[in-house]
């Protein structure tokens, strides 16, 4: 019976483990984790983080999902090095584990910008079940927390953080907040509300330095800003885990190298999510690893089904304000732009327009059409006797 080993228990590991469990249901499946928990989507920690679930309420599935699907999930049981001539793993304890496909789904580490001061006790990042609870016991006792990062984690981090009653203060180096979803206009309309909720943000703004001895005390910006503070949590992007895959001699850039079928230079080793680099893009949302888990799981099965890339999507929640974002928002210079912004409704509509197609939509404040729109999108539709509605809140989005 062929055994597949995959390492990783996040969404791109557990994904394969299901899609590979729906197609065949004798393959053996081996996942292995450095973690003590079976898997959670990572949204939910911000979830845990503001008190709305507990830590029992974590789990994406029950023990006996498991079990039913026979899916051998190894907790605690950290990879040290990959054998890919002789088809092992080798876990922490020296303990080796053949397989006849190996999947890499281990993910991602923060990635820490260069701030003098980084090694204080007090300076946390969120990625792991285990960040959140240890971030909770800190906030407990602190009064002024800094977040670095004004991006959709670091975002939703300060919130979280906000409902314990701590002040928080955002610090972005970006001109925007959400740089990666929002123009500058809907950044700053976001910008607006959340300092209405209470939030401090400072976008175009570089932490300088870490304050203190041992603990922190504060941060300073590189326009000489100064705020007091004994938490900070930075929230600065991602870098793929492919330590793995580089020691043992596989082809790795800013992640993994994959071709279309998400193999990488061994063809019996495949890689996806946020440690995989395809056609030089690492993604690091959600939508394309479920899209790559699928691809995997049949390739493994012999079914030779390329990927072909994921449309940046996001239906969105910013702690608590409806955003939709999706394909090409700024720098479109050459295409028709039609907008709308509602500053007293907090509403931002912004629609990029190629050949009568939209293929690039930022809505702001307002969830209602967001499906709809995002189908009209994808599908290519043609939008061209509807130019002069869309804007319009009362526009019925599903007669096009």
């Amino acid at each position: 019976m062929k055994r597949i080993v995959i390492i990783g228990n996040g969404v791109a590991g557990i994904n394969v483990a299901s899609n590979l469990r729906k197609l065949d249901k004798d393959i053996e499946i081996e996942v292995f984790t450095d973690e003590s928990y079976h898997y959670y989507p990572r949204p939910r920690l911000i979830d845990l983080l503001a008190d709305k679930v507990t830590l029992e309420e974590m789990p994406f599935y029950r023990e006996d999902w498991y079990i039913k699907n026979n899916i051998n999930v190894h907790l605690n049981s950290p990879v040290e090095r990959l054998s890919p001539d002789e088809k092992k793993i080798i876990l922490s304890k020296g303990k080796t584990i053949n397989y006849d496909i190996l999947v890499l789904a281990n993910g991602a580490k923060p990635s820490l910008p260069p701030i003098e001061g980084m090694d204080k006790i007090g300076i946390f990042t969120i990625r792991w079940l285990d960040d959140v609870l240890n971030l909770k016991e800190r906030v407990r006792k602190s009064e002024d927390v800094v977040v670095i990062g004004g991006g959709l984690l670091g975002l939703e981090i300060a919130s979280a953080i906000q409902t314990s009653g701590a002040n928080v203060k955002v610090i972005e180096i970006l001109p925007w907040l959400l740089p990666r979803q929002l123009d500058e206009v809907g950044g700053n309309l976001l910008k607006k509300i959340l300092e209405s909720r209470g939030l401090e943000i400072f976008v175009n703004s570089a932490t300088e330095k870490v304050l203190g001895g041992k603990e922190v005390t504060g941060v300073v910006t590189k326009d000489g800003r100064e705020f007091k503070c004994n938490t900070v949590v930075v929230s600065a992007g991602i870098k793929s885990n492919i330590e793995l895959a580089k020691d043992c001699g596989l082809n790795v850039n800013r992640g993994v190298i994959v071709d279309n079928f998400l193999r990488t230079s061994r063809k019996d080793i495949y890689a996806l999510g946020d440690t995989a680099e395809w056609e030089g893009r690492v993604y690091g949302i959600i939508p394309p690893i479920l899209d790559q888990a699928k691809v995997v799981a049949s390739n493994i099965l012999g079914e030779n089904v390329e990927y072909t890339g994921t449309v940046p999507s996001n239906i969105l929640k910013v702690a608590g304000i409806d955003l939709f974002s999706i394909g090409i928002i700024d720098k479109t210079e050459g295409y028709e732009v039609i907008l709308h912004l509602d500053e007293e409704k907090n509403i931002y509509k912004k629609f990029v327009i190629k050949e009568d197609k939209i293929i690039g939509a930022i809505v702001l404040g307002d969830r209602k059409n967001v499906t709809y729109i995002e189908r009209v999108i994808k599908e290519g539709r043609d939008i061209s006797k509807y130019k002069d509605s869309i804007l319009s809140d009362d526009f019925d989005w599903k007669i096009i």
